[in-house]
């Protein structure tokens, strides 16, 4: 069995139940797929990626909430540009930090906060349960594959010798 193909399996399962437990909580179903997509996307995995997902998520989360109060109290509409360009440069400056350097990840934590009307609790949690979901459907996706790979034989190779294309 090919990786993608153990991945897939898992990542389909796992995401119905994913869905299932949101509905249990009442949370929206969605932003545990941004978390989820925060996992995949990181160039790290394990928990080491785990951790990096959540604190690149929760920190775009904390700058969206600060573009949102700067927005809210100072009154103009240019306020809301320009505490969105300072808080986006921030946003990607952070990087400098190894633990905070996915940069789609602090994005993807602040478009949870935009996108749930600033309910930062709902998105908090939301983002923690699928970055925790999306390291599981890729754990399970490869231990999938490597049991499949230890237990099945390869398929056999075809000898029959093919003419080139004319």
């Amino acid at each position: 069995m090919s990786l993608l193909l153990a991945l897939s399996i898992s990542t389909g399962i796992l995401s119905g139940l994913l869905v299932w437990f949101t509905g249990l909580f009442d949370i929206a179903s969605w932003l545990a797929f941004l978390g989820a997509t925060s996992y995949f996307a990181s160039t790290d995995k394990g928990r080491k990626g785990l951790v990096q997902v959540w604190l690149t998520n929760f920190s775009g989360a904390v700058w969206a909430i600060l573009i949102i109060a700067a927005s809210t109290y100072i009154d103009t509409d240019f306020a809301s540009y320009a505490a969105t360009a300072v808080f986006a440069f921030c946003m990607c400056i952070q990087a400098k930090f190894s633990l905070l350097k996915f940069i789609p990840g602090t994005f993807l934590g602040a478009a949870a906060i935009f996108s749930a009307d600033g309910q930062w609790s709902s998105a908090f949690l939301g983002l923690f349960i699928g970055a925790v979901f999306g390291f599981l459907m890729n754990y399970t996706g490869e231990l999938l594959h490597r049991f499949c790979a230890a237990r099945l034989p390869e398929a056999p190779v075809n000898n029959i010798k093919q003419e080139p294309p004319n």
